[in-house]
């Protein structure tokens, strides 16, 4: 499967959470759905301010000094942006995500349908479809993902996270599993810290199975205004068991450090 084919089946199965936005609401947590690199979708807190509403839209646009997905440096060192667009009604959310190669020539459409279910105080569901189409150097590809998430809160800034997607294209999957602590610096300024690692069994198909990578991520973000946020974040994967000699998806399986910023627009 090469690197931009991606539906995701996402299965927080350790209690877990994992860059527009779905807001979905326990008795006690709001919540943000981001759909950021390859159309996955991550988990967020919302704004202090933020009041949930029936429906609402977000516009989301992004630009990152790379494009890394499974621990993989996808367009070998070039960077990308993206803009996605998300309406979300009640408990659904329609959210597509557009991403184009910013010295390469790489582009990237994901169609994301998004159900969230809140299963108890703690703990909310969220199962998704993905279709991709991807084009590089001409070459057009397709794939189908399915996602389910599990998000639990252990605390009001921690959270476990879990996320296992799904490939059609590729008959596979990937494991993602993270711990996220969240730092209310003040009434506009939040920071979160998240390490995670990564297990390939098969989404990438010519990777080694197994665990492939460890990742810490920092998010920063920064309330402009009331409806307009600014947010960066900085990211370092670690390789884990690559072995290029034998597998050619390993190549790309480096130690890799990049960040990204972007906006947030809430309609």
């Amino acid at each position: 499967m090469t690197h931009y084919l991606k539906y995701v089946f996402v299965i927080m199965t350790l209690a877990g959470v994992n860059t527009a936005y779905a807001q979905a609401k326990t008795q006690e947590h709001y919540q943000e759905l981001e759909v950021g690199v390859g159309g996955n979708i991550k988990h967020t807190h919302t704004d202090v301010n933020y009041k949930n509403k029936e429906f609402d839209l977000h516009i989301h646009p992004l630009w990152e000094s790379r494009y890394v997905t499974e621990g993989r440096d996808n367009l070998a060192g070039n960077g990308i942006a993206s803009i996605a667009t998300e309406v979300n009604y009640k408990n659904f959310a329609v959210i597509p995500w557009a991403a184009k190669g910013i010295s390469s020539d790489y582009s990237e459409l994901n169609l994301n349908a998004i159900y969230t279910a809140h299963l108890s105080e703690q703990i909310e569901m969220y199962v998704g479809y993905n279709y991709i189409k991807a084009r590089e150097y001409g070459i057009d590809a397709h794939d189908n993902e399915l996602s389910l998430d599990v998000a639990y809160f252990y605390a009001d800034d921690i959270q476990l996270l879990s996320s296992v997607y799904y490939s059609f294209d590729a008959s596979g999957t990937f494991l993602e599993m993270a711990v996220k602590k969240g730092f209310y610096i003040n009434d506009l300024l939040l920071l979160d810290i998240q390490s995670g690692v990564g297990v390939n069994a098969g989404y990438v198909s010519d990777g080694h199975n197994g665990v492939n990578n460890v990742k810490f991520t920092a998010n920063l973000s920064y309330q402009l205004f009331n409806q307009l946020a600014l947010y960066t974040y900085t990211s370092y994967s670690i390789a884990v068991n690559k072995d290029e000699k034998r597998f050619a998806g390993d190549e790309t399986l480096r130690n890799i450090f990049w960040g990204g910023v972007g906006l947030s627009y809430q309609y």
